[in-house]
């Protein structure tokens, strides 16, 4: 028994030595050959966490320098590179600085919303192999804006020296399930979160939110996104950070105009919107994202772009669920 027990212990240190090495040369072949079919073993929920924590725990793969062509500027910040990590998977601030470490150009952490809510019942998330994808019902899930508030506070001189580097941080705000007045709830992300952010996203494009879809209608967007510029404007902080609007993919055409036309209006100075998020019209009841949506998200930047002002930037969403 106890010569099992060392040799169990041997085998053990000896991956420990393994794992160690290779993150130390960034070398990610450990990743593709082992990390990543023992992560497709558990729940994808489950997978999801553990992601996350060793995210947050400095295990993941280093990024190699980017090349200075890659870096751009848009929104008034600086991106050391295009490529960002989009709200959904560090969904409370947990893993900001590893996630930075493996050299996105910029992590949005949310949806976060005024309370903690537990959202949707497990199991909620559901791989679909052969179609890149998964079938996301999450619904929100959110330890709050006090929690996430705590946690990017500890962490606000670090965050602004990445911003300076080309490393900006977005949050992206929702509301409550049970909230009655959804305008109040963005407001409040504002107000708690808006000192802590480079950009701020009003996600109105998630189908696991009872009535959330709604407010993109003309009226709606206008009178949500003119509450959240008013109190983004009062904010004490010198520099504000931007406000950006997040859609759903899969609108109809006169939904596309109608919000290109409030965004374009000068009571709704956005400075950007994202196209992309979960759809609905792959099958029926199910939340689709990554993969699938690809051709939605650029669709509607194609679309909008013809009908929408020039000095509004326009993004393609793919999100990581």
């Amino acid at each position: 028994m106890r010569r099992r027990l060392r040799l169990l212990a041997a085998a053990l240190g000896g991956c420990g030595l393994l794992l160690g090495s290779a993150l130390a040369a960034g070398d990610e072949r450990l990743y593709t050959a082992a990390v990543m079919p023992a992560l497709r073993v558990v729940t994808p929920e489950a997978a999801h966490g553990l992601a996350l924590r060793a995210a947050a725990l400095g295990l993941l793969p280093p990024a190699r320098p980017d090349s200075p062509s890659l870096e751009v500027h848009v929104l008034g910040l600086r991106f050391r590179n295009p490529l960002g990590l989009a709200a959904g998977f560090d969904k409370h601030g947990e893993a900001v600085d590893g996630l930075y470490r493996m050299g996105f150009g910029f992590v949005e952490v949310g949806t976060v919303t005024p309370e903690p809510q537990e959202g949707n019942p497990k199991p909620r998330v559901f791989r679909l192999v052969e179609d890149e994808a998964v079938i996301n019902r999450y619904g929100f899930n959110s330890h709050g804006h006090a929690a996430v508030e705590r946690r990017l506070r500890a962490r606000q001189e670090a965050q602004l020296k990445l911003t300076t580097v080309g490393m900006p941080l977005g949050v992206n705000l929702g509301k409550n399930k049970s909230s009655t007045d959804a305008a109040a709830d963005y407001v409040a992300g504002v107000q708690t979160l808006g000192p802590l952010a480079d950009y701020l996203v009003v996600n109105v494009s998630s189908p696991n939110t009872p009535g959330l879809r709604d407010l993109q209608g003309k009226a709606e967007l206008r009178d949500l996104l003119t509450k959240v510029l008013a109190e983004r404007d009062m904010l004490p902080s010198e520099r504000k950070p931007a406000v950006l609007v997040k859609i759903a993919p899969d609108l109809t055409e006169q939904d596309k105009q109608d919000i290109a036309g409030v965004v374009c209006e000068g009571t709704a100075d956005l400075q950007c919107w994202l196209a992309g998020g979960t759809t609905l019209c792959l099958a029926v009841g199910l939340r689709v994202c990554v993969h699938p949506i690809r051709p939605l998200g650029l669709q509607v930047v194609r679309d909008d772009y013809w009908v929408c002002c020039w000095g509004t930037s326009r993004l393609a969403c793919q999100p990581v669920c």
